[in-house]
Formats: structure tokens, C-alpha cells, sequence
């Protein structure tokens, strides 16, 4: 019995290990969305969390290192995960705790947010995903620098409603979407192609700034969130044109890579400004 009952989860493990493995988007490339998002958070957050900054890289460290199974969608448990920290976080604040300690505990919820908005963590229906997962990861890296973020806007079911569940749902849908794109475009030609081969016209950049974009800006509503949720001040948002409809985007600073010559356009002219801003120290 014994035998046959460790069966399902040693076959479960392999799942979640494979899924693991094949999680688009690297520690770089988390921790620039992860520093991107804190400039729309609550001014007075984003005070404490650049004042505190090697804590708030000590809980991304945290959230990366997390087993396998709460970095997943199905099979994994990334949605319990996701909604255990931020929970976490805003009760803490309510408490209150150390801001930071609640600092570190946002670097954690960030890797979570960033995770539910990735493509290839949330869906695993391509037999072939496994052969372009890091080739895919290696892209989105080398592109980092040419992607302009941009910022949705708030949530406001979840920041009236406080409904953590429907965002993580809301995100998995859009990751589902928009999966099925990035095995197409490393098979396009019929055969696997290296990722070099991309150029900023692809589809491959096109989703990842999607994506991309879209973790930045659930982050953001989820700190506004959890500050609101201990008293903090939230900024009303702006206000819109009359007759607006649809989202209304802000557009990121732009964040320096680090490397020297890796933000320039691979083919055509820069559609961005040269100016950036650092990342804090690790």
C-alpha cells in the first residue's frame, strides 16, 4: 500500500519539478519588475521600501528560493501561496510590525504577483515547452532593457472588494492566453529556433512586454492593497478624460540593466529616450 500510495506524489514531485524548470522569467528579470512596480505604489510604502531596499531584496531572495510547488499554477499551489502572503502581510501591518519586517515580507509577495503573470509558470499544456523554457528565460533577459513597462491602472475590485482571489485568476487567465504564443514563435519556421533570432518586431517581445507590464501592475494594486488595508494613504487615482474607455496606462521609468550596451535596440531605431534609472545596491 505503501508503495502504491507514494506513487501519485513522486509522480506529482516530477510535475511540479518539471513546472519549476520551466518558469519564464529569471531572479534579474523578477527583481527589475519587483523595483519597477514600487514607484506606483502609496508614496509613503515606497519611502519604506527604498529606505529598507536590502530587506525588500532579501524577501525577493526569499520567494525565489520557494519549493517548487508554490512557485506553479496547476498542479502546483502558487494561488494558496500567493494569498497566504499577501494576507500575511496586511495583517501584519495591522498588528503592526516592524515596517521593516513588513518591507521583507512585500520583497516575498512580489515573486508570488510576478510568478501569477508568468506565462510559462501558470500553463504547461506544450509537450515541447521544456526545450524552450530557458531558451525563452534567456530572451526575455536580453530584451529586458528595451521593454517599456507600463501601469494599468488600479484594481478596483480588489482595492473596494479586497478580492485577492479574482486578480490571481484574473493574472492565470491572461498567462494561459498568452501562452500558447511563445511555443509558436520558437517553432514558427516548423523546427526549434534560438532566440537570437528574435528581433523586437516578434511576437516573443510583444508578449513579454504584455506580461511583463501586467505583473508590474498587479504588484503595485496589491501594495496599495495591503497599505490601505492598515491605514495607510492611497492616492486617489488620476482622474480620466471624459468619455474614456479602457484602461488608463502610465508609462514606467525606465530602469537600467546594468550592462553595458545590452538596453539598445537589436534591429531599428530606439523608441525610448537614453536616460534610466539604477537599481539599488544587492
Amino acid at each position: 500500500m505503501g508503495v502504491i500510495a507514494g506513487r501519485p506524489r513522486a509522480i506529482l514531485l516530477l510535475v511540479l519539478l518539471a513546472a519549476a524548470s520551466s518558469i519564464g522569467w529569471s531572479a534579474r528579470t523578477t527583481r527589475h519588475l519587483a523595483w519597477s512596480a514600487v514607484d506606483f505604489f502609496p508614496p509613503d510604502l515606497a519611502r519604506q521600501i527604498r529606505l529598507h531596499h536590502r530587506r525588500f531584496d532579501a524577501g525577493i531572495k526569499r520567494g525565489l528560493a520557494a519549493p517548487p510547488a508554490w512557485r506553479a499554477a496547476q498542479p502546483g499551489r502558487l494561488s494558496e501561496a500567493l494569498v497566504a502572503s499577501a494576507n500575511q502581510c496586511a495583517e501584519g501591518l495591522g498588528r503592526p510590525i516592524p515596517l521593516e519586517d513588513l518591507v521583507e515580507e512585500l520583497g516575498v509577495l512580489a515573486v508570488r504577483v510576478i510568478d501569477a503573470n508568468d506565462p510559462l509558470a501558470v500553463a504547461h499544456d506544450d509537450p515541447r515547452e521544456t526545450r524552450y523554457a530557458q531558451a525563452y528565460q534567456n530572451y526575455v533577459d536580453s530584451a529586458l532593457g528595451r521593454v517599456r513597462l507600463v501601469y494599468y491602472g488600479p484594481n478596483f475590485d480588489l482595492a473596494r472588494l479586497g478580492d485577492v482571489g479574482g486578480m490571481i485568476e484574473g493574472a492565470f487567465d491572461r498567462g494561459r492566453e498568452l501562452y500558447p504564443f511563445v511555443g509558436e514563435e520558437f517553432y514558427r519556421t516548423g523546427s526549434l529556433r534560438s532566440w537570437k533570432t528574435f528581433d523586437d518586431q516578434s511576437v516573443a517581445f510583444g508578449v513579454a512586454g504584455v506580461a511583463l507590464s501586467r505583473a508590474l501592475t498587479d504588484f503595485a494594486n496589491i501594495g496599495a492593497w495591503v497599505w490601505a488595508g492598515g491605514g495607510g494613504f492611497v492616492p486617489a487615482p488620476r482622474p480620466t478624460p471624459r468619455g474614456h474607455r479602457g484602461p488608463t496606462v502610465t508609462l514606467a521609468p525606465k530602469l537600467g540593466s546594468g550592462f553595458e550596451g545590452e538596453d539598445k535596440p537589436k534591429r531599428g531605431a530606439s523608441a525610448m529616450g537614453a536616460g534610466s534609472i539604477g537599481l539599488p545596491p544587492q
